[in-house]
């Protein structure tokens, strides 16, 4: 009886490993840099098949909580992913970026880092890619999607997106820091017109860092005035397939729907309000999201 249960747990364990995806950490050589994204196969898929590349939101990695829990919701829609962890300047970079690092960097570095991550998936044999991108990491696959866009990229997701304007950021950045962000940004434009944007500054916030060594050219980059910075200001100037994908209780719910009117005619754009999804749909927010996406882009998976 004792070998009859041993066998029978072998074979409840062996079909548990068989009905489990192939996920591991693959890397690409990037400009001197070593870049790290994770790769989560779908049981019975292929490169051939299709798959979704993740881009994260600001600063963060393709291991953040949303990006792993759509990784998983995807896998389970029979859907291959890659969740990419943009460089930000550093080599083989894991986890949230290290606030005590000096930081150079721009926020459309990430576009070339996105065409880099679509032709790996191109040479493992990927005919059809959808591109989702969170927050920032929204902004930036729009971006993409004008200035890089390959043809093997078929669909684009563009999940709570950055919705940044000069009032915005002056708003955020005064909750967040305690301090008015204009003194800081003038002193950077200051130093990038005298052709000092190399120069590092002591600055009291950047981004999600309370403190930071960050360059003047970096810091005017991310808080200058910039039209492109408001996601729904680019939709205009997509061809693709676009699902704009936002939780009912998002911030960011108001200002998004606000902006229907710019983009309500254009054929190609599908907003979608998910329900009981926050900014970062956690729970089973990230799980009715990736059925979303599977809707959205399922069809077009197999090139």
């Amino acid at each position: 009886m004792r070998g009859l249960v041993v066998f029978a747990l072998a074979v409840i364990c062996l079909a548990s490993f068989a009905g489990r995806s192939s996920a591991e950490e693959v890397t690409l050589e990037y400009l001197g840099l070593e870049l790290s994204a994770n790769l989560e196969m779908a049981q019975g898929k292929a490169f051939k098949d299709g798959a979704v590349l993740l881009v994260h939101d600001t600063q963060g990695h393709g291991r953040v909580e949303l990006m792993a829990a759509l990784q998983d919701g995807l896998r389970d829609q029979g859907i291959s992913s890659l969740a990419i962890t943009l460089g930000l300047g550093l080599d083989k970079r894991h986890g949230m970026f290290d606030c005590g690092l000096e930081q150079d960097h721009r926020h459309e570095d990430a576009i070339d880092e996105i065409a880099a991550w679509v032709h790996w998936l191109k040479d493992k044999g990927a005919q059809a890619v959808t591109i989702a991108g969170h927050g920032r990491g929204a902004n930036q696959a729009a971006l993409y999607a004008i200035n890089k866009l390959d043809k093997n990229v078929k669909r684009l997701v563009l999940i709570s997106p950055l919705m940044q304007t000069p009032e915005k950021a002056e708003a955020e950045y005064r909750a967040r820091f305690g301090r008015p962000l204009r003194p800081e940004l003038g002193r950077a434009e200051e130093l990038v017109a005298t052709e000092h944007g190399n120069q590092l500054m002591d600055i009291s916030g950047f981004l999600n860092c309370t403190r930071a060594q960050v360059t003047a050219g970096a810091f005017a980059d991310y808080y200058g005035p910039n039209e492109k910075f408001k996601t729904t200001n680019l939709l205009q100037s997509i061809k693709i397939p676009v699902l704009l994908a936002v939780g009912d209780a998002d911030p960011n719910l108001g200002e998004t729907q606000a902006a229907q009117g710019e983009f309500a005619g254009l054929k190609n754009v599908t907003m979608s309000v998910v329900p009981g999804a926050d900014q970062d749909f956690r729970d089973a927010g990230a799980d009715e999201l990736a059925k979303k996406i599977k809707e959205f882009a399922g069809h077009r998976l197999q090139g």
